[in-house]
Formats: structure tokens, C-alpha cells, sequence
């Protein structure tokens, strides 16, 4: 990490005598330790310094590491980050309730902007050919038939805390609620998920291997609802941007939204509901509240979130968004 921040500097005065100075030097931070370069090369260019943050450091050490504050790394990465926030000229996170830690390490007013995750609006156009795949073909059988189907598609990690989806199954079934719960994807917990399903007995959980993104997207066109969840985590009150949520709602889904989080998109754009991710009980009570909806119903709720995308979530509206917020002109 330290080679790479000491190769920056050289690096951006490099390409500036290539491909001529430009308007902005923007660093994102995987990790912080190429601020002072990236800052130093803007002021050497008379360039605008943009710092994007998507991990907040050193807090994400200390809460999700379980460092101390007065360790060596978060020492010299709390120092990073006040020098950032004190000598941007913008600083981007896509983090929407940021801006008030931000504050309280040096950031002036008016100099946050948020920019979220994004989506290309071409995906919900997904090929006709991949309607032939057997996993589109099965959820179009399950529709067919008339069953509710809640697909969660993406990592199966213990940050994705799909545990509580699980046994929410067997709850479902006791109500004789038609529902199939379909998990699609992979990691390192989905042999423990497949087998607490296995227990529960209910029938209603099905696994399956990850598919190409066009074939999920046409999947998720056909099915009922979509679902997303989070393991609780302090630093989540920052605020969350799932690259899933924006899919779910770029075709029309409603979406079940299982995270404790500073905003909540499907609440603000009434495209689904919200459920405790930590809860079985209440993963069931929100899929339940799904069920009596009618197609129309579910459709105006699906519509609500594919607007919200295509209006402020598409890559075109959000690389628009980061033009006009940097400005003209170049730093005084």
C-alpha cells in the first residue's frame, strides 16, 4: 500500500504530460494512504482534489476490524483522513448520512456530495436467449402455477446474513403461504444455509449455482419480489448503496429490504418493505405483507422503484451529477 501511494505522485505527473492536465485528480479509498500524493500532484497540476470515500477509515478499522484507537494504523489513518477532508476540493461518498462524521474531522460546508452505486439502464433488457436457460424457465414454471417467488441473488457470505431468509421458510409454511424462496449465488456460508433449509424441512427454499447477470435479470423479471439483507453492523448508520437493490428496482421489483441502515431507499421510494434481517419472524411478516397484494398492486409498487432508478441511479444521471457538482474552473 505504501509503494503504491509513493508511485501515485510520479504517476499522475506522468499522464498529465500525456494526455494534458486535467480539471480534477479524483482518489477513491479502497484505503487512504494515496491521499497526499493524489493532493500534491492536484496542487503541483492546479487541479481540483476529489476525495471519493467508500470506506470511512480509520472507523471501519476499529468498528468492523476491532482495532483500538490508539493503534499505529488508526493513528496514522485518522491523520490521513482529516488532512483529506480538510484540503478537498469535493468530497464524494456514496454513503448518503456521512456528511456529519465528515464534519466533525475538518470537512467545510458545502463541499459533500453523494453519489451512489449505480446501474446501467440496458439491463433490464436482457437478451432474448437467455429466456431458454433452465433457471429463468423454472421461475417462469413457479409463476405459472401461481407461487409467490422471493429471489435473493448475489454472495452468500456471512455479511449477507441470508440466515434469517432461511428460516423464514419454515414460518411461511406453517401459514401454507405459496411461496418459494430462492436463493441464487455463491460463498462460504451456502453449505451452511442449504443445510439449516434442509432442517427446517418446509420445501420452500431452493439453491442454486451463480448465473451470468443477464440471466438473473431476466429472472428477476418473472418473479414476485426481490430480496436484500445485511449483517447489523454500528457503521451501517453511514448508510448503505447495494448494487442488488438498484437491479431489483431497475426491473420492476418489489424488494423486501433487510438491512439496519441510515437511509432506507425502498422506504423512500414505497417500492417494497422493510424487514429486520436478524428476524425470521419478521422476514415472514414482510414477504406476508406481499402476498395479498394484487399483480396491479405489486406492479405500481415495482413501477415506483424502477422510476426512482431511472430518474437518479442510472450511471448517465449520476456521471452528471459529479460534472456539474465539481464545477468549472480550476482550485484558487
Amino acid at each position: 500500500m505504501l509503494m503504491f501511494a509513493v508511485m501515485l505522485l510520479p504517476f499522475c505527473i506522468g499522464q498529465a504530460f500525456k494526455r494534458g492536465r486535467p480539471d480534477a485528480i479524483i482518489y477513491s479509498s479502497p484505503h487512504p494512504f494515496g491521499v497526499v500524493s493524489c493532493w500534491l500532484a492536484a496542487r503541483l497540476l492546479r487541479a481540483k482534489f476529489v476525495f471519493e470515500v467508500r470506506d470511512i477509515w480509520p472507523l471501519s478499522l476499529i468498528e468492523l476490524g476491532g482495532l483500538k484507537a490508539s493503534n499505529p494504523l488508526v493513528r496514522v489513518t485518522g491523520w490521513i483522513e482529516r488532512f483529506a477532508y480538510a484540503r478537498a476540493d469535493k468530497v464524494i461518498s456514496l454513503l448518503p448520512c456521512a456528511e456529519p462524521h465528515m464534519a466533525s474531522k475538518g470537512l467545510a460546508a458545502g463541499k459533500f456530495m453523494w453519489v451512489p452505486n449505480g446501474v446501467d439502464s440496458s439491463d433490464a433488457q436482457p437478451d432474448l436467449a437467455v429466456h431458454e436457460s433452465g433457471f429463468v424457465q423454472h421461475v417462469k414454471s413457479l409463476r405459472a402455477q401461481g407461487t409467490f417467488v422471493v429471489i435473493y441473488a448475489g454472495a452468500h457470505g456471512e455479511p449477507n446474513a441470508l440466515e434469517g431468509l432461511v428460516r423464514s421458510a419454515k414460518l411461511l409454511a406453517e401459514r401454507e403461504a405459496d411461496v418459494r424462496i430462492i436463493l441464487v449465488g455463491k460463498g462460504e456460508r451456502k453449505e451452511q444455509l442449504k443445510a439449516i433449509a434442509s432442517q427446517d424441512a418446509s420445501g420452500l427454499v431452493e439453491f442454486f449455482e451463480q448465473q451470468p447477470k443477464e440471466v438473473v435479470m431476466a429472472a428477476l423479471k418473472l418473479a414476485s419480489a426481490g430480496y436484500i439483507s445485511l449483517k447489523s453492523e454500528p457503521i451501517f448508520r453511514f448508510g448503505v448503496s447495494p448494487n442488488k437493490l438498484w437491479d431489483y428496482m431497475l426491473v420492476g421489483l418489489p424488494v423486501i429490504f433487510a438491512c439496519k441502515a441510515g437511509n432506507d431507499p425502498v422506504g423512500d421510494y414505497d417500492c417494497g418493505v422493510s424487514a429486520d434481517p436478524d428476524s425470521a419472524e419478521d422476514i415472514a411478516a414482510a414477504i406476508s405483507c406481499l402476498l395479498p397484494l394484487s399483480a396491479d398492486e405489486r406492479r405500481a409498487m415495482g413501477r415506483r422503484g424502477h422510476d426512482a432508478v431511472l430518474g437518479h441511479y442510472t450511471y448517465e444521471k449520476l456521471a452528471r451529477k459529479v460534472v456539474q457538482g465539481l464545477g468549472s474552473g480550476r482550485p484558487e
